[in-house]
């Protein structure tokens, strides 16, 4: 099942530590884990809803060989995700066409202290909305033993953006994603599925600073079973990767070669109803494997409906 795609709300978990020349960069664009099911499934025709909640809560931060640095400090960020999707009956490519608008609010603190530096350190908090991103088209097919999909995502920094300060919402500088996704139907009753979503950003230069965030590469997957038909339980193991592809720029030389990534794993689990098509979904996944960031747990909520 797919409740929710296209969650590309900002992930600012090292803007505490931007001055700090020894640590990693801000990760991507997209929210890792929003899309661990159904990656390659476009909703059936007509309007449809999707709500989702996605909270990230960290307190090590890893350095350039996955080691703690001595940083005391954590972030805490939430992303309410309200996605607005529309797909029409009519087909191009044989395929389904898919618009969406995603308008995302924000609401999250950061604190980071160096003791070998001494002071007070840095942190923040911030609420409101962020960037808003909008689809302006995606193509999917549905097929014998998969649905796939792709198509393009631009997110727009909507929301609140100053230099220099600590409570900023939005980031101050457009991405554009390329999106593609397969559902893999692994039994006959179509209800072994695996799942492989990607979404790949790249970003223009930062308003009011040289910065040029790198580009990021996402991946969400998932291995799930169905049981029960009238109402279908779907539960599983899922993960994601996120790293930076391309450098930075516009920022120290230490820190421009510094490229972040890591990894995340856990249960998944969602409930559709006969009702409108009212689907839940959650997940709970534990980061591994982290370079340059912070790691810590990622927790998703969402419930769609058809309107």
């Amino acid at each position: 099942m797919k409740i929710c795609r296209g969650a590309f709300s900002f992930i600012p978990v090292a803007v505490a530590t931007l001055a700090m020349p020894a640590l990693g960069q801000v990760r991507g664009g997209y929210s890792p884990g929003s899309t661990v099911t159904g990656g390659g499934t476009v909703p059936d025709p007509g309007f449809s809803y999707v709500n989702q909640f996605w909270h990230i809560s960290a307190s090590d931060l890893k350095g350039p060989l996955g080691n703690t640095l001595p940083i005391k400090g954590g972030v805490t960020f939430t992303f309410d995700n309200n996605t607005l999707v529309y797909v029409p009956r009519f087909k191009l490519l044989r395929a389904n066409l898919e618009f969406s608008a995603d308008f995302a609010f924000s609401n999250g603190s950061y604190v980071a202290r160096d003791p070998l530096l001494g002071g007070p350190g840095v942190g923040g908090s911030q609420f409101g909305l962020t960037n808003t991103t909008v689809m302006p088209f995606d193509l999917g097919w549905h097929l014998k033993w998969a649905d796939l999909q792709t198509g393009y995502s631009v997110s727009i920094p909507t929301g609140r953006y100053a230099v220099g300060s600590p409570n900023n919402v939005s980031t101050g500088f457009w991405t554009s994603f390329w999106q593609s996704g397969a559902t893999l139907y692994l039994s006959k009753s179509k209800t072994t599925q695996g799942s492989i979503f990607n979404a790949y950003g790249w970003n223009t230069r930062q308003r009011g600073t040289r910065v040029h965030p790198g580009q990021n590469e996402s991946v969400d997957y998932s291995l799930t079973q169905i049981v029960f038909h009238k109402w279908p339980l779907q539960f599983g193991a899922a993960g994601y990767g996120q790293w930076q592809t391309v450098k930075a720029t516009g920022q120290s030389a230490v820190r421009e070669e510094l490229r972040y990534r890591v990894n995340g794993a856990g249960p998944t689990l969602s409930l559709s109803a006969p009702y409108k098509g009212l689907q839940f979904a959650t997940s709970a996944l534990w980061e591994y494997g982290a370079r340059n960031t912070f790691q810590g747990r990622t927790l998703t909520f969402s419930v769609g409906f058809n309107l």
